[in-house]
């Protein structure tokens, strides 16, 4: 049973993106606005709303920096913009009011809308991709004010939708317009392809690490209608990365899957076009499904589901065409 917590009106356009830090929402839109909502003992308070002049066009993604308060946030207008609030002056765990996130830099490069931005789980590296057909590292100082672009990848044909990290390992996949998942890893200072993950009929619109330590897996969602899980193998005799397609997920979807997010709970979640959230369970090496919600936003597309855990809870938040957050609880079979 999927039950909802909480429905919040918080955009008056589309919500493409959503993420959660120390239980602090951040939201992008069509509208340019980035909201901040304080989830923390079920307060769902607006704390901040950013300054919708800095980006010209659609907000696309929004990303925390780990252990910190700094959001990125990638847009249409071909820029990523750096907020950010003193650590020191904040408890996130009481409601304020007084929650003040400022512009700290906006970053430059690529030619095209930004899609998708995302940190390395420590922090030191940002990774943006572009309709543009590119994936950009850039690494940044402790303080997050400065980015200098270390790598620029483009073995993608098409756009680039979506790029996500390792929770443990600075190991980058892209999703994209090609069909492909690619993987990305460092080496000697430099970033190079470590594999391409072909087995979808379509897009790939986003994909997730599962967040084990004992193995490298992971989840992606497709034009195609099918959710698949890959694994990574081991390094063959050149050095490149073997994975495999180990599992397509019991097909429900109906059309496009636009989202797909692996929580530490191991269980696994996705929505899309149809409006419909699904969630996933593995047992014994085989994948089920525990709940269906259909039109979790009424008759609007959903365009992006992510597992949260907030005071020690486990929720799944939802962000759709009618400019709602909704959130979700109770995934018991």
């Amino acid at each position: 049973m999927i039950k909802q917590v909480k429905s919040l009106k918080l955009h008056k356009d589309k919500i493409w993106d959503l993420e959660e830090s120390n239980g602090l929402l951040g939201t992008a839109s069509t509208d340019r606005c980035i909201k901040i909502v304080n989830l923390n003992k079920e307060a769902y308070q607006l704390i901040d709303e950013l300054d919708d002049t800095v980006h010209k066009k659609t907000i696309r993604s929004v990303a925390w920096r780990p252990s910190s308060t700094t959001l990125a946030a990638g847009s249409f207008d071909s820029t990523i913009s750096i907020w950010s609030k003193d650590d020191s002056a904040h408890d996130f765990t009481s409601p304020t009011t007084n929650f003040e996130m400022e512009l700290m830099a906006i970053i430059e490069g690529h030619e095209n809308e930004v899609k998708s931005v995302a940190w390395s789980y420590d922090g030191l590296y940002l990774a943006s991709c572009s309709r543009d057909k590119s994936v950009w590292i850039w690494e940044t100082d402790e303080m997050g004010e400065e980015y200098e672009c270390v790598s620029v990848l483009q073995e993608h044909s098409q756009d680039v939708k979506h790029v996500v990290w390792h929770p443990s390992l600075h190991l980058l996949a892209s999703s994209s317009y090609d069909d492909t998942v690619r993987i990305w890893r460092e080496s000697d200072d430099d970033w190079e392809a470590a594999a391409v993950l072909n087995g979808h009929d379509g897009t790939v619109w986003c994909s997730d690490f599962e967040k084990a330590e004992s193995k490298v897996r992971l989840c992606s969602g497709s034009d195609d209608r099918t959710v698949r899980v890959w694994r990574y193998i081991g390094d063959d005799e050149d050095d490149e990365q073997e994975w495999e397609c180990e599992s397509v997920l019991p097909q429900v979807h109906s059309r496009a899957i636009y989202s797909v997010t692996w929580g530490e709970n191991g269980l696994i979640a996705s929505t899309g076009s149809d409006g419909l959230l699904v969630i996933y369970r593995e047992v014994d090496g085989q994948w089920e499904i525990i709940g269906k919600k259909e039109q979790c936003h009424g008759t609007q597309e959903v365009n992006v589901v992510k597992w949260m855990i907030v005071d020690d809870k486990s929720l799944l938040a939802t962000g759709g065409d009618d400019g709602h957050v909704n959130i979700w609880e109770d995934f018991s079979p």
